[in-house]
């Protein structure tokens, strides 16, 4: 029997993220409050307040004085998560603003407070300014605009993970469309996602159903020998190396360097909740150096909670006991066909790399975000970062800025079987 699968839900879509801020209207208040000072008061400011009524205070009592009139306009919108100081929020006063540091909080939507305090002729002011917080960016879908399944399978599109928002950690998804899965062919449908806040994103996308649908990743540019990939990208600024893991097992480096290698990228680990050192991590480190080879590290991430990552990252800098490495430690959080069951947002999976970064550079490392061209695109927040990227193609189209990039696969002198290859640009 045919099975005519409705598309209810999706995720492919590399559409950038970021809505319009700080649009609003400064809002204009006048700001007016009494305030009581004595005769024992001794600090400057409040004895400049008192000046006018010295003769009223020698008797001991309190005398009431009217603080002056102060002008003041401020933003009352902002975008969730921006980035705002109540410097920022306020716009124009004839006063002097107190504590202008302090963090306007927008980690939630919806109305909120924030206490300014304000001096002027030496007369202490304080008022409550309401603003309210906002989420204008719409939801997307992550890993690109085609999506292929199995004839004969009873694939459900509407559970695939690809769907992510900067705020929500679920989104409603519509589909304008239908693919039968017992018939191979090409489909072409229309996906709306739509968030909390109504903000909405379409996208055409295209659906083959196949003999066979595979969810590995084949290089375009298929597999070469290491010789041929150094005639190929070492030459200019750019240098040729490799990144391995427990799946090259015992590795010999000094017929990895005698083959014009310049650098190695070594993974540390992996963490799902837990970590798990890489079997050969140390010794792959060690013996790198040993035989003349740059390295760096990478850490592999299935975690949804930045905390857990920071512990992490804590395990990492005690794992490699005091080593010093010649190139940066690189986040690796790969899982974007299943991020829909972390119930995380894109602000949580970018968190997670930012305390991934604080905790290596406190220790003295640098750090590295690893990414495919989709998802650096789509999902990661990448502006003045240092970026691997993963591009398994002959000439990248790729338009941010990166210093490593995983091109594809190879072999090389010292490593049974296929090692995946690297090309090094000056940073």
């Amino acid at each position: 029997m045919k099975r005519i699968i409705p598309l209810a839900a999706c995720a492919a879509l590399l559409c950038g993220c970021g809505g319009e801020i700080g649009k609003a209207k400064p809002v204009k208040v006048t700001v007016q409050q009494s305030s009581s000072v004595a005769e024992t008061t001794t600090t400057a400011a409040t004895t400049t307040a008192v000046t006018s009524s010295a003769q009223t205070t020698t008797t001991g009592k309190k005398t009431e004085k009217k603080a002056p009139e102060i002008e003041l306009e401020y933003t009352n919108e902002f975008e969730v998560y921006e980035d705002v100081r109540l410097s920022d929020m306020v716009k124009k006063t004839d006063a002097e603003l107190l504590e202008p540091d302090t963090r306007i909080d927008t980690e939630t939507t919806g109305k909120h407070t924030v206490k300014a305090k304000l001096i002027a002729d030496g007369t202490e002011v304080e008022k409550e300014l309401t603003y309210t917080v906002n989420d204008t960016t719409a939801p997307v879908l992550l890993g690109g605009d085609y999506f292929s399944t199995q004839v004969g399978n009873d694939c459900d599109i509407s559970s695939l993970g690809f769907v992510a928002d900067n705020y929500d950690t679920e989104s409603t998804i519509t589909v304008d469309g239908y693919v039968d899965t017992d018939t191979i062919g090409v489909y072409s449908v229309t996906a709306t996602l739509t968030d909390s806040s109504g903000n909405t994103s379409v996208r055409e996308m295209t659906v083959e159903v196949a003999d066979f649908a595979s969810s590995y990743l084949v290089p375009d540019n298929g597999e070469m020998t290491f010789a041929d990939y150094l005639d190929r990208y070492q030459g200019g600024s750019a240098d040729v190396g490799i990144d391995v893991s427990a799946w090259q097992g015992n590795i010999d480096f000094d017929a990895v360097a005698s083959e014009g290698c310049n650098f190695v990228m070594v993974r540390a680990g992996y963490s799902s909740g837990s970590v798990t050192a890489d079997d050969y991590f140390l010794q792959n480190v060690d013996n790198a150096q040993a035989a003349g080879l740059d390295c760096g590290v990478y850490f592999y991430s299935a975690d949804s909670d930045p905390e857990v990552v920071r512990q992490h990252a804590r395990w990492l800098v005690n794992a490699l006991g005091g080593r010093q490495l010649s190139m940066p430690i690189a986040f690796d959080w790969e899982d974007f066909a299943n991020f829909r069951s972390y119930k995380m947002n894109l602000h949580t999976l970018n968190q997670m790399y930012k305390v991934f970064k604080e905790e290596l550079e406190s220790a003295g490392y640098r750090a590295m975000l690893y990414g495919s061209k989709n998802f650096l695109s789509s999902a990661w927040e990448i502006e003045g970062e240092d970026i691997w990227l993963a591009h398994y193609v002959d000439q990248t189209d790729y338009p941010g800025s990166f210093s490593l990039w995983q091109t594809g696969v190879g072999t090389i002198s010292g490593i049974d079987g296929q090692v995946d290859l690297d090309v090094r640009y000056s940073r």
